[in-house]
């Protein structure tokens, strides 16, 4: 069983669970899938898991009966057994994003592309600017952004209180690189350099060509 079929068998057996397991094991499901171990082993972890909670509450007992008060210590000492991720996975995965990233700018790039031909036929532009520097700039943010959005969610993974504090933490590190990212988008395609304008054609196989990539 590889590891997609083990996150849709996980999410059926999940519904087994009672509310206050659930919650439990919705923490521990999180900081083992952030942690530097391969997919595989932690789908795998994570199922064992399930399957012990599943048993467990045939006997009136929830996660803390079974694993202890400290989750996160439980959690931290099976994932110094396992093997951690190699180099290739770790790159992988920002690869997969990066390629998403792409596919998604020269879609929307297509499909303006596709309006100019179509309803600005008295312009001499034949599609949307595309900056290298911009476009770089941005996916660099967002990527950034990201690693911090999941550090976060690691780290407070196992505090069930959400302060204003958090909040607000939670809300800058979602907004600010997202809307850095569109703003230096927007400002390099105004600017003289490396600008590029790109056909509807090749717009659309660009944007194939990094969907297929990140499905692959």
């Amino acid at each position: 069983m590889n590891a997609q079929d083990m996150i849709k068998l996980n999410n059926k057996k999940r519904e087994l669970l009672t509310p206050e397991n659930e919650v439990a094991y919705s923490d521990m499901l999180v900081y083992l899938r952030l942690s530097n171990v391969p997919e595989q082993q932690v789908e795998e972890l994570l199922l064992e898991i399930l399957d012990h909670l599943i048993e467990a509450q045939t006997e009136n007992k929830n996660a803390y009966d079974i694993f202890g008060d400290d989750l996160q210590s439980y959690c931290d000492e099976l994932i110094s057994a396992l093997p951690v991720q190699t180099m290739l996975e770790k790159t992988s995965l920002i690869g997969f994003v990066i390629s998403l990233l792409l596919a998604i700018q020269f879609g929307i790039d297509t499909i303006a592309s596709l309006f100019i031909l179509f309803f600005e036929k008295n312009t001499e532009i034949i599609s949307p600017p595309f900056s290298i520097l911009g476009t770089t700039l941005s996916v660099s943010i967002i990527i950034l952004g990201i690693l911090f959005i999941l550090y976060l969610l690691k780290r407070y993974s196992f505090d069930q209180k959400m302060n204003w504090k958090k909040r607000i933490l939670f809300g800058f590190a979602f907004a600010t690189p997202f809307c850095s990212a569109i703003f230096l988008n927007i400002y390099f395609k105004k600017q003289p350099y490396l600008i590029y304008h790109l056909t509807f054609w090749q717009n659309a196989l660009i944007a194939i060509l990094f969907y297929a990539l990140y499905k692959f």
